[in-house]
């Protein structure tokens, strides 16, 4: 029966051994990354922060170029229907059709636009 206990407690002694060995590796990974990162919460802000920052300028930067679209649209339209207007005498119906075509490209620039802010707020919920 004493070989059996002696077995017993090296065996013991072993799962100490590397229950103890398996901690201390823990224990040193933890300091290293507490001495690499020794405020890893406001570095994590910062980073967010510096995110937001660049998410909020590709926002405003797009909401600005389509305004100008939507601008630059508008004034075509509007040349066009000063042309047609002019040539009114020549062909009512060709009057009817332009203001209709500069009507379709105002309203596809509003829409282009309009989805491009909403893929620009879905990327910011991100």
């Amino acid at each position: 029966m004493a070989k059996g206990k002696s077995k017993r407690s090296a065996a013991v002694d072993r799962a100490a051994d590397a229950v103890g060995h398996a901690l201390g590796s823990v224990a040193g990974t933890i300091d290293s990354l507490q001495a690499q990162h020794p405020h890893p919460v406001e570095e994590a802000r910062e980073a967010l922060a510096a995110g937001q920052e660049k998410l909020s300028a590709v926002a405003s930067n797009t909401g600005a170029r389509g305004a100008t679209m939507i601008k630059k649209a508008k004034a075509v339209a509007r040349r066009t229907k000063k042309a047609a207007r002019q040539a009114r005498a020549k062909s009512t119906p060709a009057l009817v059709r332009v203001t209709r075509t500069a009507r379709n490209v105002v309203k596809r620039a509003r829409k282009a636009v309009s989805r491009g802010r909403k893929t620009v707020v879905r990327r910011l919920k991100r």
